[in-house]
């Protein structure tokens, strides 16, 4: 598929293009959830704080 064809305003490029916006805004949302956690589990009770 070329490029013209997946940014073009006709046929599936939209909906191409917005199905890896979703996908995309999924994982960065996933990464973003598992970061707090993790941040919050490593500064819970008994870990040593600066």
């Amino acid at each position: 598929m070329s490029l013209d064809t997946l940014f073009s305003l006709s046929g599936h490029g939209p909906y191409l293009l917005g199905a890896y916006g979703v996908t995309l805004a999924a994982l960065a949302l996933e990464a973003l959830l598992l970061w707090r956690r993790a941040r919050k589990r490593r500064q819970g009770p008994g870990a040593d704080l600066p």
